[in-house]
């Protein structure tokens, strides 16, 4: 009888090794199938159509990827591409990355320039401490651009807005007339504008006294002289009006003329048209043209009183180190100037589109919530498979379930 519980027990023992060789191997290779990314082509992709598996066991989606062949027309593009933009790359790198580098480096240092070389000390930020010590109408220029911008930036937005719309209808001697306002944009340059602004030009020889003398009587006296600078500064305005201009003008020519059609059949009236389809069609423009025009006016010396303040600073005894904290700090202040325009021109998310986004999500917690589930039974199936087993071993080893032994 011994003997026979002797064989038993080793037949048990066997089964139960190669039993657990199984189930390792079983756990290498899915181990070994959930690291491989399988990928397919378009073709084997259409073969498999429906038998393609598209969520796992937990019901989480499968990453499935697709390879593409590039044909040689695309490689060759490519190629094209890269070498048009490659000498924009290098004129970035050296003319903009490579000086913007050495103007921070410069900001924080003590900068004297040598006959063969230019020394540099650590000054830490004594010299953005200086820029406020040393310029005390630091404030009231920076008030100055301030006003500047919010009455320049909304004039030269709306009003090439404006003639983009005029330019826009179907008028004889449209190439003449867009000609006309963009030629302004060609010639600019500081002599030329200087000429035009100055006392001594016959475009400025206007006088404007009694409009100045009424808008100080009737309205308070900061709106007033606001409203007297876009009187004595309206050439310069719309002088630089003419890259907005046809930025607007590319834009509008993109607007499908079936929905202006489809809103002249419900009723919809021009002013409606302009509201409901021109206005939100074009509103990535008007961020566009905002930024443009914050920046271009940022660097004119008539509008901004800081460009000559900087300039001058290079010369000063402060030198290099100064005069680049002094810019740094004026870029922060443009960059400021920037967002606020970001903010009021970017556009707003669609309703729809935050309701498919919430439904996404509300789709991904439940599918996660489901496998969290799903793993769960999968687990007390494995403890309960083990558990009966375990207790067939024990029956086979003429074990009792209750502790004691007994004979077959």
């Amino acid at each position: 009888m011994s003997t026979k519980t002797e064989e038993m027990k080793e037949e048990v023992n066997t089964t139960e090794v190669s039993t657990e060789d199984t189930g390792k191997k079983s756990k290498k290779e899915e181990k070994a199938e959930k690291k491989k990314k399988k990928s397919y082509t378009v073709d084997e992709l259409l073969s498999q159509n429906e038998a393609l598996e598209l969520f796992d066991e937990y019901g989480r989606k499968k990453k499935i990827k697709v390879k593409v062949k590039q044909g040689k027309l695309k490689k060759r593009e490519n190629r094209m591409g890269y070498f048009f933009v490659f000498p924009y790359i290098v004129g970035t790198l050296i003319c903009l990355a490579y000086p913007l580098v050495l103007s921070i480096i410069y900001a924080f240092s003590n900068v004297k320039v040598r006959p063969t070389y230019t020394e540099l000390t650590f000054a830490g930020i004594d010299n953005f401490l200086n820029v406020f010590d040393k310029n005390p109408l630091l404030l009231t220029q920076l008030g100055t651009l301030a006003l500047n911008m919010i009455l320049g930036v909304p004039m030269i937005v709306v009003f090439a807005l404006i003639m983009a719309m005029m330019l826009n209808m179907k008028i004889k001697g449209k190439g003449v007339y867009r000609t006309i306002f963009f030629l302004p944009v060609i010639i600019v340059s500081g002599p030329v504008m200087e000429r035009i602004n100055s006392d001594t030009s016959t475009i400025q020889a206007v006088d404007t006294t009694i409009i100045e003398q009424a808008l100080y009587n009737v309205l308070p006296a900061w709106i007033a002289s606001g409203v007297v600078w876009v009187f004595t500064h309206i050439i310069l305005l719309l002088w630089y009006s003419g890259v907005q201009i046809l930025i607007f003008l590319a834009a509008l020519q993109k607007i499908d003329t079936s929905l202006y059609e489809a809103a002249k059949i419900d009723g919809g009236s021009n002013w409606e048209c302009f509201w409901k389809i021109t206005l939100p069609t074009i509103k990535p423009m008007l961020l566009l043209n905002g930024i443009y025009t914050v920046v271009f006016l940022s660097q004119d010396t008539l509008i901004s009183p800081l460009t000559n303040t900087i300039k001058a600073a290079i010369t000063s005894v402060l030198g290099y180190g100064y005069s680049s904290a002094f810019g740094w700090i004026y870029a922060i202040v443009v960059l400021f100037f920037v967002g606020i325009v970001a903010i009021c021109f970017i556009p707003k998310k669609d309703i729809y589109e935050k309701q498919i986004k919430k439904t996404k999500k509300l789709e991904k917690k439940t599918r996660r919530n489901l496998a969290k589930h799903q793993k769960q039974l999968i687990k007390n199936q494995i403890k309960l498979q083990k558990a009966i087993e375990r207790e067939q071993k024990m029956k086979a080893a003429g074990k009792d379930l209750g502790g004691g032994n007994y004979d077959g």
